[in-house]
């Protein structure tokens, strides 16, 4: 397995779910680990909780709403400051709020584009451009299966992750030829902060239905998978999408 020695990695979205997953397992390949949030008590228990289980780590926090253009651009440059690099960026921030089609506005709308699809470019954006100079570098965008397979009450969560599907697959286009590979990486449904009440609210037989392996992933599942593309994916795979869901995108409905 390779690992992540002398090498730097960004988690936005890094304090709960996918993100914080996605941050310790990297941090156990031995990337020294830059997570983003907007809560410094949650970004900073993380971090904690990363140090107690990967004693060697180097893990630094950096406070930030990427779905405002400023904090987002300026991310990037906060975390190449402190450690002179960034090799991988993994893009893991959303914003998510059940709200059915015919009660949207625009704040719902704008909120859910801006933390998701405006904050992934603008860090990208910042983060491609270190690499360009740098040699190369990975970048893995957390998407969804809701991208392709729409829910209720998701309308503006399920336009934003097929947005970054399409995203994810412009930016391979443009940046192969600068040593930059581009993926994302789609998850079905996974036991996070996000999904919980919809988790108190599962019985037996709707998790059956779930997915052919009939429960919930977890979120190290997904991490595993964003930490191979970090490492040891090999360069030529670049512009697509992975889904961990359990083979739910591939499940036909069930009567």
């Amino acid at each position: 397995m390779s690992t992540g020695a002398g090498r730097v990695a960004l988690v936005t979205g890094g304090g709960t779910g996918i993100g914080a997953a996605s941050a310790e397992a990297l941090a156990r390949s031995g990337f020294a680990v830059a997570i983003n949030g907007r809560r410094a008590h949650v970004l900073e228990e993380t971090a904690s909780s990363i140090q107690e289980r990967v004693p060697n780590a180097e893990i630094a926090t950096f406070k930030a709403d990427i779905g405002v253009a400023k904090e987002a651009a300026g991310l990037v440059r906060r975390v190449i400051e402190r450690f002179e690099r960034i090799d991988v960026l993994v893009s893991s921030a959303a914003a998510y709020e059940a709200m059915h089609f015919l009660d949207i506005d625009a704040e719902h709308w704008d909120r859910t584009m801006d933390v998701a699809v405006r904050g992934s470019a603008l860090c990208s954006v910042e983060a491609a451009r270190f690499m360009r100079g740098g040699g190369g570098g990975r970048i893995i965008l957390v998407s969804s299966v809701s991208g392709t397979a729409s829910e209720g009450v998701s309308a503006a969560y399920c336009a934003a992750k097929a947005a970054i599907d399409s995203l994810a697959r412009s930016m391979a286009v443009d940046l192969s030829e600068h040593g930059i590979a581009v993926n994302a990486v789609a998850p079905g449904w996974v036991e996070t902060p996000m999904v919980q009440e919809d988790l108190d609210n599962a019985t037996p037989e709707s998790l059956r239905r779930l997915n052919p392996l009939g429960r919930m992933g977890k979120p190290e599942e997904p991490a595993e998978v964003i930490r191979w593309l970090a490492t040891d994916a090999p360069p030529f795979l670049t512009g697509t999408t992975i889904a961990v869901d359990g083979g739910q995108s591939a499940q036909a409905p069930n009567p």
